[in-house]
């Protein structure tokens, strides 16, 4: 639910606020993608697959959608599995997968959409324009992937980043659970 919760909100800030911000370059960080990473990370490659497909297809069918339905829904879903495969395998893999995600996310939507023929995705558009978005998602994926992570309050799937919780036994003496 909780994961629901956040893609919503990330879709509603995406399309309300991010993309209507001139930022240098033109370009935007994709906050949704990097929910999905984030996402994936804590709960595994195959709720990352899941929760990359569903985004994506919600992004495919939200107005102002100017592309293939089910594009998005492709690249997010091969993005959420290989970030969760990733950290499934290390917890210390996080940070190496989003940086990997935020790079590999836009190169992968350039090369399905200029698989499917989409108009305009020529190499000189994509040379325009990919470093920004790289460099908007690199900037961005480290917040976002902290504040998902703190959110779920564990590392990986049922692992907790803090302390593990103080359980009192019956003769009042304090011991960890």
């Amino acid at each position: 639910m909780v994961t629901v919760l956040l893609v919503g909100l990330a879709l509603l800030v995406q399309v309300t606020l991010v993309n209507r911000v001139p930022l240098p370059g033109g370009e935007a960080p994709d906050l949704v993608l990097l929910v999905v990473v984030a996402c994936a990370a804590q709960r595994g490659p195959v709720a990352g697959a899941v929760i990359g497909f569903g985004t994506g297809l919600a992004v495919d069918l939200l107005p102002p959608a100017h592309h293939v339905a089910g594009q998005c829904a492709l690249v997010f879903c091969l993005i959420g599995f290989l970030v969760g495969r990733m950290v499934e395998r290390t917890a210390a893999a996080v940070v190496p997968a989003a940086i990997l995600a935020a790079v590999a996310a836009p190169l992968l939507a350039a090369a399905v959409a200029a698989l499917i023929g989409t108009p305009g995705i020529t190499g000189t558009a994509m040379l325009s324009r990919l470093p920004g978005a790289v460099v908007c998602n690199l900037l961005a994926a480290p917040l976002v992937v902290w504040g998902v992570g703190r959110l779920f309050g564990r590392t990986r799937r049922g692992e907790h980043s803090v302390r593990p919780p103080v359980a009192h036994s019956a003769d009042g003496t304090r011991g960890v659970a």
